[in-house]
């Protein structure tokens, strides 16, 4: 590999071009083609490792707005009133909670238990 002598190539362009451009300050300021590859697979990888994982909190939250959804629903078709900020599902309101102050909750009620049979 060929030593690379580059007296001219500035710092701030470079950290600029690496952190706005794909990572072009090492190939086009510093001449570091290799680095240039390597940390653009790198990075392509991380970023779509990262897409996938912040994608993971968005699928969590459809998944409980859906059950929160399908558990008001039923309540309200067993004739139950239910308040305008009203959560079904526990795991959903206590995450809405922390964003909504005026969030409520009520589960659905029990069912209640037969009657014992009078003596």
């Amino acid at each position: 590999m060929p030593d690379i002598k580059k007296p001219d190539a500035n710092p701030i362009v470079s950290a600029l071009l690496t952190a706005l451009v794909i990572n072009l300050g090492h190939l086009l300021i510093n001449g570091q083609q290799r680095k240039f590859i390597y940390t653009l697979v790198t990075g392509i990888v991380v970023g779509i490792v990262g897409i996938i994982l912040c994608g993971i909190p968005g699928l969590i939250f459809y998944v409980l707005n859906i059950i929160e959804s399908y558990q008001t629903a039923e309540r309200l078709q067993k004739g139950e009133t239910i308040g305008e900020n009203e959560y079904s599902y526990e795991t959903f309101y206590k995450i809405m909670s922390k964003i909504d102050k005026t969030a409520t909750f009520k589960g659905a009620a029990a069912p209640t238990p037969p009657s014992a049979p009078a003596a």
